[in-house]
């Protein structure tokens, strides 16, 4: 089956574009805005307390050995925390920690995390970094490599250790806002699984 645009003699009605720009800041932002996905804060310890800050901008790299990425705006007090210690935890956040991811978010405000992590004695196992309650998962990491690209950081973490609860929502950010997820097999099937 050919599609219309494959035929050079179809006529294609016009499209209803919101966005067409060169590659400026502000039409590479208003673009990404358009992507969902999970939202996540990086967490440090400042002052040996637990520091967080929301990111966006995260992804695995390899499973073995298991690598992650994170960008983490260079002028910010996490990115001077990881260039210091070259240790962060990256925590997946679940749909009942909206709260702190909009703590997180606010710049230039004291981001300390001391009501929301999990005490030592709470986790089974060593993890240097702060571990915040409710998470999806949290990553231990080790920054292998960190990068300067613009005006962010990225930050290439190998992963020390994974703790991860019982399933939870995630909670999800997309088209400027926090968005509440589904279950595929529910909207796949129309009858919860």
């Amino acid at each position: 089956m050919r599609m219309m645009f494959d035929d050079p003699g179809a006529s294609v009605p016009d499209a209803p574009w919101d966005l067409a720009a060169g590659a400026a800041p502000d039409a590479f932002r208003e673009a990404m805005r358009r992507v969902v996905g999970g939202v996540a804060v990086v967490a440090t310890l400042r002052e040996g307390r637990p520091w967080g800050m929301t990111v966006s901008a995260f992804a695995p790299v390899c499973m073995e050995p298991p690598t992650l990425l994170v960008c983490v705006n260079a002028a910010t007090a996490t990115a001077a925390d990881i260039a210091r210690d070259r240790r962060f935890s990256l925590n997946l956040l679940s749909e009942s920690q909206r709260g702190v991811s909009q703590h997180c978010a606010q710049a230039g405000a004291s981001k300390y995390l001391d009501e929301e992590v999990v005490r030592a004695d709470g986790i089974p196992m060593r993890i240097v970094m702060p571990v915040l309650r409710d998470s999806l998962a949290t990553f231990d990491c080790e920054a292998s490599e960190i990068r300067r690209i613009g005006t962010h950081i990225v930050v290439v973490g190998a992963i020390r250790a994974i703790l991860a609860p019982q399933m939870r929502r995630p909670l999800l950010y997309g088209q400027g806002g926090y968005l509440e997820s589904i279950t595929l097999d529910v909207a796949a099937d129309g009858v919860p699984a």
